[in-house]
């Protein structure tokens, strides 16, 4: 198999880390990859990428002194003109048409160049998309424009339902990263023939390599609760607060280390969350977090860290330092830190969601896992109150691996394989 992956944009965290660990691992499995990126993200995906002949590494950019990048050029010309022209609508509808046959033709063209025998793109919510010869599959994260407990215009849902119902009917397979979001399409989108497009592969802890996992097993007298997620409304970060300040109160001593965007300004006070911005819910959120931090700005500034987006090695090393994870979401597609969190050994408190439900059936470990009604503040302090006096260890190497290492990144990429290599034109 001649796999292209063309990446026309991603999201740093969870987004990302499953992009990197299914490619890293489809090496394994492919005879080449071809990854397509914007050109301002090659040197980046090539440092985080392991070496290896398979990738090869190319951009969405057309070589200066090819046909088609001088037919865009006059194209650019086209837009220029409208712009000057003061034709706004006009100026929009080129864009987009640029901006879509500079990607098509683009992607052809590197199918035909190293003669690619299936295409996956690992990100396709309101993508166009492309009218190619080879098989076409597209993963699907999650459908929070229905799902999740916010409220969107019906411009904004429309827009992303029309954008998944021409991936349902034009793409060939359709990969989603949990049985829950299966469930979720097909309960919107139930054609049979979608149905039978849909397949649920889920997605696995990362890393894979149990070997490589170290486990600090040290006994902290400061039990360090983490929780790696973007701010935003559905994450319920507000939930994690309020418990954290109630614990606070009870003068037990405990941290609550919170790492992705602007979680450095959540517990600052100087909050913008950028994402759900367009919900009827978010001015009620932020003012409710902003209320909450001049409340108790003492006890902000003495057990919460917001560390805002960082690095693998900076993320790694949370997990490594903390001695449970805290999932408080109140919806996600699959909720990666879970299964990070179980792979590493580490004990978990999350909200009773089913894609949580989930993980804990595929890595058989309800023992690691304690489950909160989600939203539910009080349920949540005590199950942080229940870990402070009673602590669940973290688990030893060869404990991981013989309990946990039957669904891994090799896994998720070898079915991967096999659900493409299913897939006949």
């Amino acid at each position: 198999m001649r796999l292209i992956i063309p990446v026309e944009f991603y999201v740093k965290g969870g987004v990302e880390r499953v992009i990197i660990s299914l490619v890293e691992n489809l090496v394994n499995y492919v005879e080449k990859i071809i990854l397509i990126l914007p050109k301002k993200e090659l040197v980046y995906f090539q440092n985080i990428l392991p070496k290896s002949d398979v990738i090869i590494y190319e951009s969405f950019t057309w070589p200066a002194e090819s046909f088609e990048s001088r037919i865009l050029a006059v194209l650019n010309k086209v837009l220029g003109w409208s712009e000057k022209l003061n034709l706004g609508s006009i100026k929009k509808v080129i864009s987009a048409q640029i901006d879509q046959v500079r990607t098509e033709s683009r992607i052809k063209s590197l199918i035909n160049k190293y003669q690619a025998t299936h295409c996956l793109y690992v990100m396709m919510n309101r993508l166009k998309v492309p009218n190619i010869s080879i098989p076409l599959a597209g993963i699907s994260y999650d459908l929070f424009w229905r799902f999740s407990p916010l409220t969107y215009p019906d411009s904004y849902i429309e827009n992303y339902d029309r954008s998944l119902l021409e991936w349902l009917a034009k793409a060939d397979l359709i990969l989603t990263i949990s049985e829950k979001t299966q469930n979720d399409i097909i309960s919107v989108f139930s054609h049979p023939e979608f149905v039978a497009k849909i397949k649920a592969v889920p997605l696995a802890g990362f890393p894979n390599n149990q070997a490589e996992i170290t486990v600090n097993t040290s006994e902290s007298q400061c039990p360090i609760f983490y929780f790696p997620s973007s701010f935003g409304i559905y994450k319920d970060h507000l939930t994690f607060l309020k418990a954290g300040v109630k614990l606070a109160e009870k003068n037990i001593n405990f941290k609550i280390v919170l790492i992705g965007k602007e979680t450095d300004s959540l517990i600052k006070g100087k909050l913008q969350l950028s994402r759900q911005s367009q919900t009827e819910e978010y001015m009620a959120y932020l003012n409710e977090c902003q209320q909450l931090y001049r409340e108790h700005q003492g006890i902000f500034e003495k057990y919460f860290q917001g560390l805002g987006y960082c690095d693998y090695e900076q993320v790694e090393e949370c997990y490594q330092t903390c001695a449970c994870v805290v999932v408080p979401s109140t919806y996600e597609g699959f909720g990666l830190a879970v299964a990070e969190a179980i792979v590493r050994g580490l004990p978990v408190i999350a909200a009773d969601l089913d894609v949580f439900k989930e993980q804990i059936k595929i890595y058989n470990c309800p023992d690691r896992v304690e489950l909160f009604a989600q939203g539910d503040v009080d349920a949540l302090v005590s199950c942080m109150e229940k870990f402070i006096l009673s602590p669940k260890r973290k688990l030893m190497p060869e404990e991981i691996k013989e309990r946990f290492s039957h669904w891994t990144w090799q896994d998720v990429a070898k079915e991967y394989v096999a659900q493409l290599d299913s897939v006949k034109k």
